[in-house]
């Protein structure tokens, strides 16, 4: 610490934080490393404003001087990026505070324009083409079977499925997702329709596209992060559950009495097994052979359309006793334009609460859809939160107003979509159209499809949903996960949907309750961390890396992008000592985070992993875009020694111990200092002292 620090602190005594700050340009060492030094206590920060600054002015024109005042009590209970700044007025930067994001009215539009254009480049487009071919060949079995599994007619999820599939194409955040009705949200709707009637889906998907619409256009897309994955895994497990207990008596041609649970089905099927249908049985499990075995033939099969297309033939060849979809609308009928009925006043509690759960579930089935596939395969276009949401609620709001259905960008045609080469948004326009002409000229075809077929297909889609891959993951991180994951099945088969979320979120806060700290720790401009790069920003982590922690990493990110704006960095150093606990969700938001604001150029480094953070990390980042480390490099000790820091100790723990046992002898000789009357303004040093 310069002595220009220690005079300061002695002059106003002892104060609760720390200000680091941010990488100085322009400025004389010995000031900025002394105002890096800056206690927050307020009176000092008035002090500061109406004495010490204007004489610093003056001595450097050109420079002014921003501070953050940290809260004390308020220290443990959100996030603190702490930082004071010196710049030329041109370029000041307030990094410590939180800047209020502009409203996306745009709808992020110009941002896709180039997006748009890479639709007709000519070295992708025939497989571009290809590939929404063959997702479309997938997604009107698949959209057929789920319209059934919601308790609506078989048209409105072909529907669906061409008007949304252009909009959340067209807008949405993430370059190769397919949007359309996805198995995971049927029971929602199933529960919405039985409620309130066929005639309030319209202004349930409306209003559940109105949601995220906003919510996207005001940047609000982390808030609905904040439900765990492990939640999310039981979420899915408890759908594929009650998809397949469901099917089971169609599938064998047996009517079963409504409102059962899977027990109680099953038990109910147990008794009337004899009165089941052979044909039906034959039909749906064939289909449900054919949909397991066919990928593992040729994974880039449309396993689905061939399962079901032999179904339908073997039912008109064979003769065979089953019940069909029956005749839909034909040609453009099916798309008739409604105006959703405005619902009665005492039912709007109710189908807020409804549309809210929908809205909620819908939208993190998107977001953890769209952060699975940017992993599956980089695009120019990053994936972004605000505009998927935006994307997702255009696409439900264009459904509505033809009797549509809820959708979300759905991870298995969205995959598919990745694995046959797809590199633009052009593949997702291609399907909704091959849906779209599947109704207008194929609906006659359509209406011959047999029901057991559908039932096969949907138990084979509720086995697939038994085992999430996430569960893997979230347990390979924390065990604990394991019981949210439980509670939330348990409550969703014994309660209902709504009451097994809220069951599971409520049993992961308690085991995951705290918040995590962030500061950026000042480095002199003339250091840099390591010898190989130009410029870097170093950032300490504290407290427990959760989903509770999506606020904390949000206002980090922010806070880091600032930096970037005003610095040519080449590196993003985080140092992890202080994370106490690691839990799937927040590690994984912090990677994906870190690794879209880096440009290539840009590395991105976390010191100090323990073997908890380290696992967390190999199971969210495997590729290792992020390089880690369970110690200080050797290669950081000059910078770190200029600062004052041991380099073979903890950077932060260190500069800390330092800074206290600093602030503890100011504060003694605070009195006998205030005693003196000796003015703030003539202990400032002058610009050549070292």
């Amino acid at each position: 610490m310069t002595r220009m620090a220690r005079l300061l602190l002695r002059q106003h005594g002892r104060t609760s934080r720390v200000l680091a700050s941010a990488s100085i340009s322009g400025v004389p060492t010995n000031y900025s490393r002394a105002c890096s030094t800056l206690l927050s206590n307020k009176s000092y920060y008035r002090n500061w404003n109406e004495t010490a600054a204007p004489a610093f002015a003056a001595s450097s024109p050109g420079f002014m001087f921003q501070s953050t005042v940290a809260d004390e009590k308020k220290s443990d209970s959100k996030l603190k990026v702490e930082a004071t700044v010196i710049e030329p007025e041109s370029t000041m930067k307030s990094i410590g505070k939180k800047k209020k994001k502009p409203l996306i009215l745009d709808f992020g539009i110009p941002k896709l324009i180039p997006e748009w254009k890479n639709m007709f480049k000519t070295e992708t487009l025939f497989t571009d083409i290809s590939a929404g071919l063959t997702v479309g060949c997938i997604a009107v079995p698949l959209s057929l079977a789920i319209a059934v599994a919601s308790g609506v007619p078989a048209e409105v999820g072909l529907v669906t499925a061409a008007v949304s599939g252009v909009a959340g194409g067209m807008l949405g955040g993430t370059t190769l997702a397919i949007t359309g009705p996805a198995a995971a949200i049927s029971l929602l709707v199933v529960g919405a329709v039985e409620q309130h009637g066929i005639e309030a889906l319209p202004v349930i998907t409306l209003a559940c596209g109105g949601l995220q619409l906003a919510s996207g256009v005001t940047r609000l897309g982390v808030v609905t992060k904040l439900v765990p994955v492990s939640v999310i895994a039981g979420f899915t497990t408890g759908v594929g559950t009650l998809i397949l207990t469901g099917q089971i008596p169609k599938a064998l041609g047996i009517v079963a009495p409504t409102g059962m649970n899977p027990i109680e089905l099953l038990g109910y099927i147990g008794e009337n097994i004899a009165s089941a249908n052979p044909a039906a049985a034959s039909l749906a499990i064939g289909t449900s052979a054919a949909m397991f075995l066919l990928p593992k033939i040729h994974p880039k099969m449309p396993s689905a359309l061939l399962a079901v297309g032999g179904a339908t033939l073997a039912t008109h060849t064979f003769g065979l006793d089953v019940t069909l979809i029956g005749a839909i609308p034909s040609g453009l009928e099916a798309f008739q334009f409604v105006m959703p009925i405005v619902p009665p006043i005492e039912s709007l509690p109710s189908l807020g609460a409804t549309v809210f759960l929908i809205y909620a579930m819908t939208s993190v089935e998107s977001l953890l859809s769209c952060a699975a596939l940017e992993k599956m395969k980089k695009t120019s276009y990053k994936h972004d939160a605000d505009q998927e949401l935006i994307g997702q609620g255009l696409a439900n709001m264009g459904a509505a107003m033809f009797m549509g259905m809820p959708v979300t960008s759905v991870i298995a045609r969205s995959g598919l979509n990745v694995k046959l080469g797809a590199n633009t948004r052009l593949p997702a326009i291609i399907q909704a159209g091959f849906v779209f002409s599947s109704v207008v000229f194929l609906s006659d075809r359509i209406s011959m499809i047999p029901m057991p077929a559908l039932s096969g297909m949907l138990i084979t889609t509720g086995m697939s949903m038994l085992n999430p891959a996430e569960l893997k993951h979230c347990a390979a991180v924390q065990k604990s996960d394991y019981v949210p994951f439980v509670t939330t099945i348990g409550g969703m088969v014994s309660f209902g949907l709504a009451e097994g979320i809220g069951i599971g979120c409520a049993t992961a806060m308690v085991l995951n309750y705290g918040k995590l700290h962030s500061r950026e720790v000042p480095l002199p401009q003339e250091f840099t961390l390591d010898p190989t790069t130009k410029n870097a920003t170093l950032w300490q982590l504290s407290g427990p890396l959760n989903f509770l922690s999506m606020f904390a990493i949000d206002d980090l990110v922010e806070q880091i992008k600032d930096v970037k704006a005003t610095q040519d960095l080449d590196e993003i150093v985080l140092d992890m000592k202080g994370i106490t606990s690691v839990e799937y969700t927040g590690a994984e938001e912090l990677v994906n985070r870190l690794v879209a604001i880096a440009d290539d150029d840009i590395e991105i480094q976390m010191l100090n992993c323990h073997a908890k953070l380290e696992n967390a990390l190999n199971e969210c980042d495997p590729t290792q875009l992020i390089i880690r480390s369970p110690e200080v490099p050797a290669s950081f000790a000059p910078a770190l020694a200029a600062i004052g820091v041991d380099p073979q100790s903890d950077p932060l723990t260190t500069a800390a111990a330092q800074i206290k046992a600093d602030t503890t002898g100011a504060a003694a000789s605070n009195k006998q200092d205030a005693k003196s009357g000796a003015p703030l303004i003539s202990q400032l040093p002058n610009t050549n002292e070292k």
